[in-house]
């Protein structure tokens, strides 16, 4: 597992390490390669290759296996969650803590001495038509709710968005994708200290909101396409056919996809482009020789 692909689950291991009152700076993570832990500082976490506990060693710490290979032979004075991964207690090995399963496998031998084990069964994912309904009028209805206040009070905010949304499109869709690569990473890092935690997650749901008001934007465009006077409804009405057209897109392999990352770029680069809509966005032009 690569640090790229292990940073979602970090994060719930920073967050557990944080409820559980241990201290994240200490935290080790492994990413490849072979290693045998001798001591344990902490918090030790096990994103990749294979990581052991040798027969002579007794560690103490907590470890967290969210990728690679995980073998346990000596004595481990703490706990191990496993996310992902593999974990194998061996005859005659010693965990004096929990080995708590939430995904992955765990193989604990019959002759190992184990604390407590406890494992957690996620609900499998349902894709039911009426689950995908509910989850669409649940978004229309919190999207479509702030088209219509964003329409009858301060609809030129969503002009200037959507100008810069179709006059620049390019240019939104650049600083679009740039900023939200961007603050995506430093939120992330940002996690791995457990003080600024709080901040990080309000940094993801602000990102989360940009992308929503985004929406409104694009549902704005379309409503103005619409045969209907007053412009809270024609927002709203635009808002329906936009997320029902974000749906279908989703049906279409690949295509689709690429479609909607380009249409989430793009409306995320005109909100930051137009101020969140309090100006018109005009790119800056380089004069040429004659001072025009």
């Amino acid at each position: 597992m690569s640090p790229t692909e292990a940073i979602p689950l970090l994060i719930v291991v920073l967050l557990l390490v944080g409820v559980g009152g241990g201290d994240a700076e200490q935290m080790t993570v492994t990413f490849q390669g072979d290693h045998t832990l001798q001591s344990l500082q902490d918090v030790h976490v096990v994103a990749g290759g294979t990581v052991s506990v040798p027969a002579d060693a007794t560690v103490s710490g907590d470890l967290y296996v969210i990728g690679g290979t995980t073998r346990v032979e000596g004595q481990l004075d703490g706990d191990v969650t496993v996310l992902a991964g593999n974990l194998t207690v061996v005859e005659a090995a010693t965990v004096t803590g929990t080995v708590q399963t939430i995904s992955g496998e765990s193989a604990i031998a019959d002759g190992a001495s184990v604390g407590q084990v406890s494992a957690v069964d996620p609900p499998a994912p349902s894709n039911s038509p009426i689950r995908r309904i509910a989850g669409f009028l649940l978004q229309f209805l919190v999207v479509g709710f702030a088209g219509w206040w964003f329409g009858r009070r301060h609809s030129t905010l969503l002009d200037n968005i959507g100008h810069s949304i179709t006059e620049h499109a390019l240019v939104s869709g650049v600083v679009g994708a740039l900023a939200a690569a961007t603050l995506l990473v430093l939120f992330v890092y940002m996690a791995f200290t457990l003080l600024l935690i709080p901040l990080s997650i309000a940094g993801l749901v602000g990102e989360v909101l940009i992308v929503l008001y985004s929406q409104v934007a694009f549902g704005r465009l379309v409503g103005r396409q619409l045969p209907i006077d007053r412009d809270e409804v024609a927002t709203v009405a635009g808002v329906g056919l936009f997320l029902l057209a974000l749906e279908l897109l989703a049906l279409v392999p690949y295509l689709g996809t690429l479609v909607q990352f380009a249409l989430i770029v793009v409306g995320f680069g005109a909100v930051l482009n137009s101020y969140f809509g309090l100006q018109r966005f005009e790119p800056v032009t380089i004069p040429d020789g004659t001072g025009r």
